[in-house]
């Protein structure tokens, strides 16, 4: 109802002397009544006690007497909290960001501002899971405020813990103002401060900068910058990692000790040291990519094998460009078309990662390559790339000289068996496949003399060469050559010749003879040596 109509109402009822009393009352009853909030607040008497609000999770659990002037609503103890703060901001502008820090960390605070006439302190602490907003009269005497005697003692409590908490932190930590001027340092700042400083030196206030010059010019917030601190009880300088941030008009800066830091920043570049020593004197090729699959280590054999620039490998290329680079270097093998070289880099990459890469790249040019792919931690990915040309040229000159051999021997009439010292076949010759009806050679490396020997005996009349020659085999001194002849159904006399060979092998040939022709053996040879 607007108030030009409570005052005719007022004047209808002033018929009378009493009426006019009376309108005279309820006029002000209904104008107290209906002020608006800040209004209400200026009414406040000053000699009112001060009022407490407890909330717990913002519902209002405190009790409110009918004259409360500050929540007109005094049903809705849900809303309390922002309807409390939405009066008491006509109070202070402060109050409605000190809420949300009291409600959000803890923080207490004390505030004062004008009602009316009257100067009022507007504080909040937070008590195990109550929060508090205490309103009173302060009462002021010249430039001093006086606060009610419960706002002043939690707050002179919850600095008093604020205090020792900040000084039982190792963390260096003080303030300054923007000329330079500290104006606040935590415990630790002083005991590294006595710890630089001449024994017979006497700290005085304001103290000096700890770290001087080195912290000049200030850090950007969010980063750190590593200053060091000479003590005078240790030879090696202390390191810290200092940042800086804004605190209002000044500077608030924290100094944590980097000492495990510096030692494993040190001990890493020492084992960097000594691995880079190491694989630069590595004749293979060593390239390591990181998780993004970029080249963050090699040595210089990867240099000269893939004949690629130190200034590109330098600049951590990707492994697709690394490889597109050998490939147009002409050092992996060429792909026939460009579509199946992606494919085949993926796969090289997918096997890397799985640790099963293991190929031989014949380049174009005549070399060989042996390239590994194996994963390593965080995602990383080496590979090793090994010159083998060499070692190919011998296995395949190796290879063209048993073809060699074999031809040699496939070209003798005679059936000849090699044997190892450790009694398996080595060599055959095609004779000897058409004599015993089996072509050994596909059974090299597997077929035992003693397998051979039963297979032997099978064939032919019982003798007892055949357990001579398995003694024979197992001697490794006094060895002589000797022979002895068998008697192969249908097929006649068939000689037999035992000779030994370098490295304890065993040589068998068996060649057919006339019944006139007498045996070829070595002298006083018809008998095994013991």
């Amino acid at each position: 109802m607007p108030e030009p109509n409570l005052f005719a109402v007022a004047a209808l009822l002033a018929c009378s002397t009493s009426a006019a009393i009376f309108a005279i009352f309820l006029s002000r009853w209904l104008l107290s009544r209906w002020r608006k909030p800040n209004e209400r607040v200026m009414t406040w008497a000053a000699h009112e006690a001060p009022r407490v609000y407890e909330f717990r999770d913002g519902y209002l659990i405190s009790q409110l007497d009918g004259q409360d002037v500050f929540l007109s609503d005094q049903n809705d103890r849900a809303g309390a909290w922002s309807a409390l703060a939405d009066v008491l901001v006509r109070v202070n502008p402060q109050v409605r960001a000190s809420f949300d820090a009291l409600q959000r960390s803890g923080r207490g605070f004390l505030l004062t501002g004008q009602a009316g006439q009257d100067t009022l302190t507007i504080s909040g602490n937070v008590e195990q899971d109550v929060v508090r907003i205490t309103v009173a009269n302060a009462l002021t005497n010249g430039d001093r405020i006086i606060v009610d005697t419960e706002s002043y003692r939690r707050l002179r409590a919850e600095t008093e813990s604020l205090r020792k908490t900040a000084d039982s932190i190792p963390v260096v930590s003080w303030r300054e103002t923007s000329e330079g001027q500290i104006t606040w340092a935590s415990a630790s700042y002083f005991r590294y401060l006595e710890r630089t400083q001449e024994e017979d030196a006497i700290l005085r206030w304001p103290p000096r900068q700890l770290f001087g010059k080195d912290i000049r010019p200030l850090p950007e917030p969010g980063q750190t910058r590593r200053c060091a601190l000479n003590l005078n009880d240790r030879r090696e300088p202390m390191w810290f990692e200092v940042s800086s941030q804004p605190a209002g008009s000044e500077v608030l800066f924290t100094a944590m000790p980097a000492e495990r830091l510096v030692a494993a920043e040190d001990a890493l570049r020492e084992f960097v040291q000594t691995l880079s020593k190491t694989f630069a004197d590595l004749p293979i090729g060593l390239a390591i990519f990181d998780r993004r699959r970029e080249l963050v280590l090699f040595n210089p054999a990867l240099v000269s094998l893939s004949t690629l620039d130190a200034q590109f490998l330098s600049g951590r290329p990707t492994l697709f460009s690394f490889l597109d680079q050998l490939r147009e270097k002409r050092h992996m093998p060429e792909p026939k078309n460009y579509k199946a070289w992606r494919e085949s880099i993926a796969q090289l990459e997918a096997d890397a990662e799985e640790g099963t890469y293991h190929d031989l790249w014949t380049l174009p040019m005549g070399q060989t390559y042996r390239v590994i792919g194996r994963p390593h931690p965080d995602g990383a990915i080496a590979f090793m790339f090994e010159d083998i040309s060499s070692e190919v040229s011998l296995t395949r000159q190796f290879r063209a000289d048993l073809d060699l051999y074999q031809s040699t021997l496939d070209q003798h009439g005679a059936a000849i068996a090699v044997f190892s010292a450790q009694g398996q076949l080595v060599m055959s010759n095609t004779a000897y496949a058409e004599l015993w009806g089996h072509d050994p050679r596909e059974l090299l490396g597997v077929l035992t003399l003693n397998e051979a020997t039963q297979r032997w005996e099978a064939a032919t009349i019982p003798a007892p060469v055949w357990g001579e020659v398995r003694d024979f085999a197992q001697q490794r001194q006094d060895r002589v050559t000797w022979g002895d002849q068998l008697q192969v159904p249908g097929r006649g006399l068939l000689f037999a010749r035992v000779a030994p060979l370098k490295g304890g092998a065993t040589m068998l040939s068996f060649e057919f003879q006339d019944a006139e022709q007498p045996a070829l053996t070595e002298p006083a040879a018809n008998t095994p040596p013991l």
